[in-house]
């Protein structure tokens, strides 16, 4: 199978997938992601493309697709051209199954994300090009961002999918996200190890699983 993540930000895809992307890639499918934007405002990476790479390595990934939108502006940023640029990343990673952001994110990036994402995510709908069906399509939880969607005109995050991970799965993402600078936080901040730690047993625990990441399939084809 053909996983794509679509994120707004360095990072987002270690947050709220790290773990499962780490037990996909081991299991020999084929992951890619798809970053918008290829800075960070509130962070100080000296390199920040560097640390990407590093990042995905640690996580098992290769193939990467890194926008230059302007990070915290996405708002400003030209809609249609954000669009296509999730579309190319479907067509080249000829994915089956996509994971974005949850609209109801606090940050606005995240949602201009999703709502991009499922806009290109119709594209083999739209005859074209030469594209095959997305089979299902999820909503990520990011922690420190979708846990303070706190606007309730917006439906917040419903896990209705965990994927099983192991403690080694757990130790690549963690070790994903500490390539970066000022993303780990001191505990109790939701981005602290002992909190990532945390939400991965709640998780299992939801779902009969030791650990678990959480997901909400928005679609799918097929029973």
């Amino acid at each position: 199978m053909n996983y794509l993540f679509v994120v707004a930000h360095p990072d987002d895809e270690v947050l709220g997938a790290g773990a499962t992307i780490n037990k996909l890639v081991n299991e020999g499918n084929d992951v890619s992601v798809c970053i918008l934007s290829n800075q960070c405002n509130t962070r100080y990476d000296a390199d920040l493309p560097a640390s990407i790479k590093k990042s995905h390595k640690a996580l098992g990934i290769r193939n990467s697709y890194i926008g230059s939108f302007k990070c915290l502006c996405f708002k400003d940023e030209p809609h249609q051209e954000m669009v296509q640029f999730i579309e190319n990343a479907i067509i080249e990673s000829n994915a089956d199954v996509i994971f974005t952001h949850h609209p109801a994110d606090l940050n606005n990036d995240h949602y201009i994300t999703s709502i991009s994402c499922m806009e290109a995510s119709r594209l083999p709908q739209r005859q074209i090009c030469d594209c095959k069906k997305i089979q299902a399509i999820y909503y990520m939880e990011i922690q420190s961002s979708t846990d303070w969607g706190l606007n309730k005109a917006w439906r917040g995050f419903e896990a209705n999918t965990y994927s099983e991970v192991s403690e080694k799965n757990i130790g690549h993402k963690l070790r994903a996200l500490a390539v970066y600078d000022n993303v780990i936080r001191n505990h109790p901040h939701p981005r602290s190890c002992e909190s990532i730690q945390a939400l991965s047993v709640v998780r299992g625990s939801e779902s009969g699983y030791k650990y678990a990441e959480a997901f909400e399939c928005v679609f799918r084809l097929g029973v």
